[in-house]
């Protein structure tokens, strides 16, 4: 690890689907599968994180509600999650799509995500900046095999690929956590591959909290992301395998 760089915190991941804990493989949601806890074997959402949790030696966690993103509803699940746990929790439930963060508990851990896949336009963030107050927000890069997914054009984008200009148009408007995710990677342990985008950003934005996933296989992978300037990294699969756990080896 970099002198100039501290090592990446670890997020622990839950994506949560009909109202279960689910294995996200590649975006490909239809063939997401049910999970259990890799400590005790339970397959309620609320014990999964809890056990991500301690595997990963942190209370910060990142949740994806896949429920909400498809039919604009939150999941019960989640709901239930959220009032059951304190720290700090990244939530994305597809703002902008149908739901806004007006729509979302105003709880002081709940930490919104907007996602390029389903934020529109400008508007949209600005709403989303707005109604969350002083509660931090993250700005998702979502990308699939390095290309953009949702409406680029209305950003002013030059192609689907554009993905700096991207942060710089988040950043100026006031995000201070970026999150660049390859939906193709995730589940697969073949790396994120988003390196050259990070490094990219970093030089750009010395001070962002600038947070990588998709495809992290190992300590190495941590460790070659905050090289890259990540300041944390989302993982699940390492620590449901085995792979990857707190405090990391000597």
């Amino acid at each position: 690890m970099s002198a100039q760089r501290r090592a990446p915190r670890v997020i622990p991941v839950l994506d949560v689907m009909n109202g279960q804990a689910v294995h996200a493989v590649g975006g490909r949601r239809d063939d997401y599968r049910p999970i259990q806890c890799p400590l005790s074997g339970s397959s309620r959402p609320v014990d999964i994180a809890d056990g991500l949790a301690s595997l990963a030696g942190t209370d910060e966690q990142y949740v994806a509600d896949l429920d909400a993103i498809r039919d604009g509803s939150l999941s019960n699940t989640v709901l239930s999650l959220l009032e059951q746990r304190s720290a700090p929790m990244w939530l994305d439930a597809g703002i902008g799509l149908r739901l806004r963060v007006r729509d979302l508990p105003i709880l002081p851990h709940l930490r919104p995500v907007v996602g390029s896949e389903t934020c529109a336009s400008p508007n949209l963030l600005d709403d989303a900046l707005i109604e969350a107050g002083d509660r931090p927000v993250a700005f998702s890069i979502d990308l699939k095999a390095g290309r953009l997914l949702g409406n680029w054009q209305n950003w002013g984008l030059h192609d689907e690929c554009d993905a700096v200009s991207l942060a710089r148009h988040v950043i100026g408007m006031g995000v201070g956590t970026l999150i660049v995710l390859d939906l193709a990677r995730v589940g697969t342990g073949t790396g994120t591959g988003t390196e050259p985008l990070l490094r990219a950003i970093r030089d750009e934005f010395p001070d962002l909290d600038l947070i990588a996933g998709g495809g992290v296989r190992t300590w190495a992978d941590v460790d070659r992301l905050g090289e890259a300037g990540a300041t944390g990294v989302l993982v699940a699969s390492a620590l449901h395998n085995g792979a990857l756990r707190a405090p990391r080896p000597a």
